[in-house]
């Protein structure tokens, strides 16, 4: 076997252009056949005036790639360092999915609401997380609904949050930021998997919407 560490090849400049060159092997499978490396076999070519071709593109797509995960990404906040998007979501790898991006990859959630109702989802709509959690993608916690909607929800979301601010419920300070005083568990709800698009959420959820019985009531206890 050659000395991996010296360039002096264990094959003839014949017999390296026939199998580089007539039978089209490539430097990996050369160095494999005459029991050497690599290196040695690329800088014969060099001094024999072999020229290398260009290495074919190889598919990295998926399992192929040496930096597969497993097909499932947390995305943070550098969307532009990456192909997908950011905001804190699960991706997987599915590039067969109708809502999968360039680079194969599809929010979770997406997938999951998807396949709870069916369908894929139309253009006017979009998944929320009932819990707000980004990473819960729990069928229970996603329900789909139009943009519209979804911007209503978080409307009433910011509304309930300044009721229990006035009540008290929620406090703020300049060290913590926002945070419970007492706030009892909220029951949850259940909803339908999808809100039709002619439901209305133009009226603010109230607190006494989501909690059984009055605030004062709730206050008392």
């Amino acid at each position: 076997m050659s000395n991996q560490f010296t360039y002096n090849p264990p094959f003839t400049e014949e017999e390296l252009y026939d199998a580089y060159v007539v039978q089209g092997l490539n430097q990996t499978e050369v160095a494999q056949r005459f029991g050497t490396t690599q290196k040695v076999v690329w800088r014969a070519m060099q001094k024999m005036g072999i020229p290398a071709r260009r290495a074919a593109p190889r598919n990295q797509a998926g399992s192929l790639n040496n930096n597969w995960r497993g097909g499932r990404l947390l995305q943070g906040k550098r969307a532009e360092r990456n192909p997908i998007n950011d905001r804190g979501y699960w991706y997987i790898y599915d590039p067969t999915h109708t809502h999968a991006t360039k680079a194969g990859y599809v929010a979770e959630h997406i997938v999951i609401a998807t396949t709870t109702i069916g369908r894929s989802l139309k253009k006017t709509e979009c998944v929320h997380h009932i819990n707000l959690q980004k990473e819960d993608n729990r069928a229970e916690n996603l329900i789909v609904v139009t943009r519209t909607q979804h911007g209503l929800l978080h409307a009433q979301l910011e509304a309930a949050a300044a009721q229990l601010l006035d009540a008290g419920l929620v406090t703020f300070s300049l060290d913590k930021g926002y945070s419970l005083s007492r706030c009892p568990p909220m029951p949850a709800k259940r909803l339908p998997k999808v809100i039709p698009a002619s439901t209305s959420l133009a009226s603010p959820w109230t607190i006494a919407h989501c909690w059984p019985g009055s605030l004062t009531a709730r206050r008392q206890v």
